[in-house]
């Protein structure tokens, strides 16, 4: 899907040219104005991914009326199927190590879909296990059943 936001373009004091997408609260730089503004367009592709795929809603745009610098309008396509995290993304919303998400993947604690040779794990299966955290500790082992008595012993 295509994306478009606004950015400014504004030149460093220091040499370059910085760029803000203030819509996200972000900003980038290069060496002149193309490099600015294509930092720019890869930087808005990352935050769109990252709300997509964490199901955050998308600010909306914003072009302001007065500003120093130049106004971009920057358009990206982003194919994110939404709600498809990485092992690490998972791992940081579960508050755990990725070998313990691949682990979780691995034994259906976790829905996932394997794309390439990476697995990507699905929010809603983050989402049911934190609403639904297991309980600490070892599970308690079943009792195990009581020794019958045979027909007929002494007492």
């Amino acid at each position: 899907m295509r994306y478009t936001y606004p950015v400014l373009v504004i030149e460093d004091e220091l040499g370059g040219y910085c760029t803000y997408l203030n819509d996200f609260d972000q900003v980038t730089q290069g060496d002149n104005i193309a490099e600015a503004i294509e930092m720019g367009a890869d930087l808005l592709e990352i935050m769109l991914d990252d709300y997509l795929q964490l199901d955050k809603p998308l600010p909306k745009p914003t072009y302001p009326t007065e500003h120093e610098g130049l106004l971009v309008a920057i358009s990206v396509d982003v194919n994110t199927e939404r709600g498809l995290l990485t092992t690490r993304m998972a791992a940081i919303e579960l508050g755990v190590s990725d070998a313990r998400v691949r682990q979780m993947v691995c034994s259906g604690q976790l829905a996932s879909k394997k794309i390439g040779r990476d697995n990507y794990v699905y929010l809603w299966s983050i989402r049911e296990r934190q609403a639904n955290p297991p309980r600490p500790g070892r599970p308690r082992k079943k009792a195990a059943p009581a020794p019958a008595k045979e027909a007929g012993a002494a007492r």
